[in-house]
């Protein structure tokens, strides 16, 4: 066989498993993005107490998949002793800080294992005291989004990177195979002396 031959087999089934390989992280990554931890991931975990909102960031607030939608609420409390927005000037809150999801489509099976959005806070930076009826977890949702963003789109490139680096394993090894039928190795040439007879 020819050394080119040679060269564009390895050279193919070397690229053929490394595609095949990084196809295959790139649907792990892809597969793991949406998966976060709630907790891990909350800046304050309820149901009572003092938290200072930096407002850095919207937050969503979860909880577990064992907690009935309609029986949660939660109130937050600023330092002027307000527990919502006054739209209208009136001196009555108009709008509280916590906003509440729609219950019928609150637990939609988008969010992670074993918890559920319920709704989302709404309010200038300072301390809050709160108080909730239930357990619950803040979450800021652009940091986390951002983050299944980042890894969704390592699983894509990974995939597409692998697919391709595969299918130039192929065309190598198909060349390869092609150079090894067509080109043989030159044989060295031999000399035959033809010895006068005397």
């Amino acid at each position: 066989m020819h050394v080119a031959g040679k060269v564009f087999l390895v050279l193919g089934a070397v690229m053929l498993v490394v595609g095949g390989i990084m196809t295959v992280m790139g649907g792990d990554t892809l597969e793991e993005s949406g998966d976060w931890d709630v907790v891990e991931k909350s800046e304050f975990e309820g149901p009572n107490g003092d938290w200072y909102h930096d407002a850095s960031d919207w937050k969503i607030i979860f909880v577990s998949d064992n907690v009935d939608c309609d029986s949660f609420d939660v109130t937050y409390t600023d330092a002027d002793g307000s527990t919502g927005w006054d739209d209208d000037g009136d001196g009555t809150v108009d709008r509280s800080y916590f906003e509440k999801e729609d219950c019928d489509w609150a637990d939609d099976g988008a969010d992670p294992d074993g918890f559920y959005s319920i709704g989302s806070f709404n309010g200038d930076e300072g301390t809050y005291t709160v108080e909730a009826s239930h357990g619950f977890y803040t979450v800021p949702a652009f940091e986390v989004l951002g983050e299944v963003i980042s890894d969704a789109a390592s699983g894509i490139a990974g995939i597409l990177g692998g697919v391709g680096l595969a299918g130039c394993g192929v065309c190598s090894l198909l060349l390869g195979g092609l150079l090894a039928l067509v080109l043989t190795d030159k044989k060295p040439e031999t000399m035959v002396v033809n010895q006068p007879q005397q």
